[in-house]
C-alpha cells in the first residue's frame, strides 16, 4: 500500500509545473490531489477556468479497501458582480474496492469558493464547499450510489502556499451494502505552481 501512495505522490509531485498541489492527512486517512488548470495549455481557455485533476485517498485498514482513485474535470467562473466569490461544476470517475467487490461512479457536482474580504495585511483566508452524487444510473459494477461533500478554509501562510483544513464524507453505496468510505476531518497543505 505504501508503495502504491510513494508512486502517485511522486506522479504529482513531477507533473506540477504550475497548477495546484495537495495533500491531506489526519489520523487515519492520506489525501494526495492535483490539478492541472488547462487554460495554461489552451489558449482559447481562460486561465483559472478549466481544470483536470487525479485525487488518491488512503484507506488502509478500512472496509478492506485499497483507497479510493479519482479523476475530475471541473469548470468555474468568478461571478461578476462578487469577484471574490466563484461557483464551478464539473464530473468525476471515482474507483474503490471492497473485498472482491469494485465501485464505479460518475458522480455530478458544484462547487464554490470565496476570499473572506478582511483588511490586506492579514493573511488572505479562503473557503469553500463542493458537493457530488452519483444516482445508481451513474454508477457501475457492483455500485449503487455516490455521495461526496467537503468543507474547507484555506489561509495562504506565505504567497502560493496555504495551510487548509477542513472536512470531507464520502459514501461509496454498493449493491450489497452501504459503505461510509470516509467522514473525517483533515489537516493540510495546498501549493500552487
Amino acid at each position: 500500500m505504501l508503495k502504491k501512495l510513494g508512486l502517485v505522490a511522486l506522479s504529482a509531485v513531477s507533473a506540477l509545473a504550475m497548477h495546484t498541489g495537495e495533500i491531506n492527512i489526519n489520523n487515519e486517512d492520506i489525501e494526495v490531489a492535483v490539478k492541472f488548470d488547462m487554460g495554461q495549455y489552451n489558449s482559447e481557455l481562460d486561465v483559472d477556468s478549466t481544470f483536470v485533476g487525479l485525487r488518491y485517498i488512503s484507506a488502509e485498514n478500512r472496509h478492506d479497501s485499497d483507497g479510493l482513485i479519482e479523476l475530475s474535470y471541473l469548470m468555474k467562473k468568478p461571478l461578476e458582480a462578487q469577484r471574490d466569490f466563484s461557483v464551478g461544476i464539473g464530473f468525476k470517475l471515482d474507483y474503490s474496492s471492497v473485498g472482491s467487490n469494485d465501485f464505479l461512479a460518475l458522480p455530478l457536482g458544484l462547487e464554490a469558493g470565496y476570499k473572506l474580504p478582511l483588511d490586506s495585511s492579514i493573511v488572505p483566508i479562503y473557503v469553500g464547499a463542493q458537493f457530488y452524487y452519483a444516482p445508481s444510473v451513474l454508477s457501475f459494477q457492483d455500485s449503487h450510489n455516490y455521495v461526496e461533500f467537503k468543507v474547507n478554509a484555506d489561509i495562504e501562510v506565505i504567497e502560493r502556499g496555504l495551510v487548509t483544513v477542513g472536512y470531507r464524507h464520502i459514501d461509496t453505496n454498493y449493491e450489497a451494502a452501504d459503505v461510509e468510505f470516509n467522514s473525517a476531518a483533515f489537516i493540510g497543505f495546498k501549493f500552487v505552481f
